[in-house]
């Protein structure tokens, strides 16, 4: 079995010595006989430190420098943030050469639109080039009793179809909200009608006004096995790249099912802690057929979290905001999904429709319930949403950016505060009218980037009509003259691979009323004794430290040789970012 993929892929071998495989890539089958083993992932091996045999991405493992990289104490870590790098592999396994393919129970079925036998299927199969037309194949599963799908489904109404390969046809039920995303979560299927093997990969469009009318997608696709048969039911799980999950269906009448999940998530999207993905920095567009262009939001950076019909707002530093933005709390007007987890920006615009940063951050430090209930008549907010992490059982984040919008866009209902921030292709014109228009900048994004949590990656660029860096404040200076009852400077520092950067100081920007506010939240600041810094400026003994908490944001010309900021001019405060 392994000679023939060989054959198919020139840059591997067979060859176990070194200087025969000629920089290919070696599929060892050397370890299948008796009293040889290969060791299985996230084994420990014997060596110091307890390494781990570690599954990864082609893209983390080129920066691995050493095996014992990831060990007792970092693998779970990397597994729990990033997920796992095998989860779903069982979906791609195929029986070895010397194990017999298992044997159909088959019912005695009619031929026909509604059934299709295994052989029907085959000759279905040999007399088209899959090549050439866009019919349905067989795709990587299927044809052995063991393959599944579910679809996503806009019928009269959206919901979910659950499809499992027995004898020869693929037995269904409709299940309304989707499959339960955890255990404790019950679901309503209802059994329809068997349907043809050929719904194992088909999906498009059924003409409105027929049986099913709507759009249909491939929303799962892969292996599931029966693990345990009760009476009016059993178990199963569920092995693809997009689902990895074990449930439970048993009958409660006619064609009605109750449907659970019997294992727990690696990670629950919507109630756990994951982090947001950040943009590197261009100063021009970056230009090329891989890159998808849209405005950048001056607002405020949320995860919009939905769980089982409920809405949660997380800003940047996970705080809920719920309560300062009521007329986001709409999950039924605004969304098709049960679960899901975006990634979004709220923007508050002034009177020439403008992103105004100032009237949502007032809108965000709102506590009081009269004055929120004012603000928000006042200076409505709206949600621009760009990406989609997870819908509705299913986490998105390895698929390419234009497919997670697809779903992305397909979920949010159009005429409510929630909108989808549009995509253009034109780079270049979208910075100019963002430059005439008075907006920060653009974000660049590459189409077939993965969304990394926690990561800051090239593959999306943030390109600002002005050149700006949000800061800590991890100090102030003692004022003169006009400023004497003030600061004169803030010390400001940048959070670079989890530790403060010293970027100097900066004194400009401020007008009065800035003055007053800034100098009145440092005083409540708790000092320190020592610099938060290793560096020690010029005027140390004249600085008093504070607790580096306080979010500011700066313009600047460029970065010194000492990487410290030149010109820098305070633009704002960012509690947001608190």
């Amino acid at each position: 079995m392994a000679q023939p993929f060989v054959d198919k892929n020139s840059d591997t071998t067979l060859h176990i010595k070194k200087e025969a495989r000629k920089g290919r890539v070696l599929i060892d089958i050397y370890r299948n006989r008796s009293g040889q083993s290969i060791i299985g992932a996230y084994s420990l091996r014997g060596r110091k430190g307890a390494p781990v045999s570690m599954p990864l991405h082609w893209d983390d493992l080129i920066k691995i420098k050493s095996s014992a990289a990831f060990t007792i104490e970092t693998a779970i870590e990397k597994v729990l943030s990033e997920g796992d790098a095998w989860e779903g592999m069982a979906a791609y396994a195929i029986h070895l050469h010397t194990k017999p393919k298992p044997q159909l129970v088959k019912e005695d079925l009619p031929p026909g639109e509604k059934y299709k036998t295994p052989e029907q299927l085959e000759s279905y199969h040999t007399k088209r080039d899959f090549k050439k037309t866009a019919e349905p194949g067989a795709g990587i599963i299927g044809g052995e009793g063991n393959g599944f799908v579910i679809h996503r489904h806009h019928a009269s109404r959206l919901h979910y179809d659950l499809r499992l390969e027995q004898n020869g046809t693929l037995k269904s039920w409709a299940v309304p909200r989707g499959l339960p995303p955890r255990p404790g979560v019950k679901r309503l299927a209802v059994q329809t009608e068997d349907h043809p093997m050929k719904y194992l990969t088909w999906e498009g469009t059924i003409p409105k006004g027929l049986y099913g009318g709507g759009d249909m997608w491939v929303y799962a696709l892969g292996k599931y096995e029966i693990t345990k048969e009760k009476k009016t039911g059993f178990y199963f799980y569920l092995r693809s790249k997009e689902i990895d999950a074990e449930y439970r269906i048993h009958l409660m009448k006619e064609k009605e099912w109750l449907l659970e999940r019997v294992d727990s998530p690696q990670i629950d999207w919507v109630k756990g802690n994951v982090e947001f993905m950040l943009a590197d920095s261009a100063k021009t567009p970056p230009l090329g057929e891989e890159y998808t262009y849209e405005v950048k939001w001056d607002g405020i950076r949320a995860f919009i979290c939905i769980d089982e019909g409920e809405v949660t707002i997380l800003s940047r530093s996970h705080r809920v905001i719920n309560n300062q933005f009521p007329e986001l709390m709409i999950p039924e007007q605004a969304f098709r999904a049960t679960s899901a987890l975006f990634d979004a920006e709220i923007v508050c615009f002034d009177e020439d429709g403008k992103p105004d940063f100032k009237k949502v951050i007032n809108r965000l430090m709102k506590t009081n319930d009269g004055d929120i209930e004012r603000s928000s008549k006042r200076n409505p907010s709206f949600c621009y949403i760009f990406d989609c992490l997870y819908l509705d059982v299913r986490p998105l984040v390895n698929e390419p950016l234009l497919k997670r919008r697809e779903w992305m866009v397909d979920s949010i209902k159009s005429d409510t505060p929630y909108r989808v921030s549009e995509l253009e292709e034109d780079g270049e014109a979208l910075f100019e009218a963002a430059k005439e228009m008075g907006l920060e900048g653009i974000i660049a994004k590459d189409k077939t980037s993965r969304y990394l949590p926690g990561k800051r990656a090239s593959t999306w660029l943030k390109v600002k009509v002005r050149q700006t860096a949000d800061c800590l404040i991890i100090g102030f200076t003692k004022g003169k003259g006009d400023r004497e009852n003030y600061f004169g400077a803030l010390q400001i520092a940048e959070m670079v691979n989890g530790d403060l950067a010293y970027r100097g100081k900066v004194g400009t920007g401020f007008n009065d009323q800035m003055m007053k506010e800034v100098h009145k939240i440092l005083e409540e600041k708790p000092t320190l004794k020592d610099r938060p810094i290793n560096e020690k400026p010029l005027d140390d003994a004249l600085t008093t430290w504070i607790e580096p908490r306080l979010w500011c944001e700066i313009q600047y010309a460029q970065l010194t040789k000492n990487n410290t900021y030149r010109e820098p001019v305070f633009l704002r405060l960012r509690p947001d970012l608190e």
